[in-house]
């Protein structure tokens, strides 16, 4: 099955940070000079609107396959943070998520092998070109992964309401920094919670006690990287 990622500034981002494109798909009213591809067709709107469904703004492309990274990649970079999504479901969220990861200078995120959303189209497209120098691991374990990091050094810290967590505004956060957040329905495992060094939560005053899953992640990771 073709995958694509589509709208202006998601493609154009993609092209500058040599994303694997295979075609360029643009409108063949809106042909820009400026765009250095090898491989460029030039369709109506009507045909670009059957390649894809949603607003795609004269540009579409179709893309290899999403090459996922092992978590080895963390040993090799060093960075200073990580982000663990446990079992993130809506691919809307997760490309909300990777968005905001890279708004905050954090370039690596792990999720798991299975029962979770995947990199799909709709997840970059979401991401509004946040995927770029973003690298997403893909591992069998969650515990595995968490195990691996605290070998290398990595303090783990869970989000989530219960009797231990500490306010998110208060914590000093030890470096380097693995953050999880949790699912839309359950947020994290009870699993992945006796492993995290500290749990903390976000702080609410209003009526509605939950926030969108990708809210609350950005909200944290302003928190993670910001200079105290």
């Amino acid at each position: 099955m073709k995958q694509y990622i589509f709208g202006k500034n998601s493609v154009l981002d993609a092209i500058k940070n040599n994303f694997p494109i295979k075609t360029l798909y643009i409108q063949n009213n809106l042909q820009d000079k400026k765009i250095n591809f090898p491989k460029i067709k030039y369709l109506s709107y009507f045909e670009l609107n059957n390649l894809v469904k949603g607003n795609h703004q004269g540009y579409i492309a179709e893309i290899e396959d999403y090459q996922y990274h092992d978590i080895g990649v963390i040993l090799k970079d060093k960075p200073e943070n990580v982000l663990i999504l446990d079992h993130i479901q809506d691919p809307q969220n997760f490309g909300a998520i990777i968005r905001s990861a890279n708004v905050f200078g954090i370039n690596h995120i792990i999720i798991p092998k299975n029962r979770a959303c995947e990199v799909t189209p709709t997840v970059l497209k979401t991401s509004s070109g946040g995927f770029n120098n973003v690298k997403i691991i893909k591992i069998a374990s969650l515990f595995e992964a968490i195990d691996y990091l605290k070998k290398n050094g990595f303090w783990i810290y869970a989000t989530a309401l219960n009797n231990q967590a500490k306010k998110l505004h208060q914590i000093s956060f030890a470096k380097p920094t693995c953050l999880i957040v949790g699912n839309e329905e359950s947020g994290v495992s009870n699993t992945l919670i006796k492993h995290a060094d500290e749990v903390i939560y976000i702080e609410q005053f209003g009526l509605v006690q939950s926030l969108n899953v990708s809210v609350a992640s950005g909200i944290a990771m302003y928190e993670l990287t910001k200079k105290k």
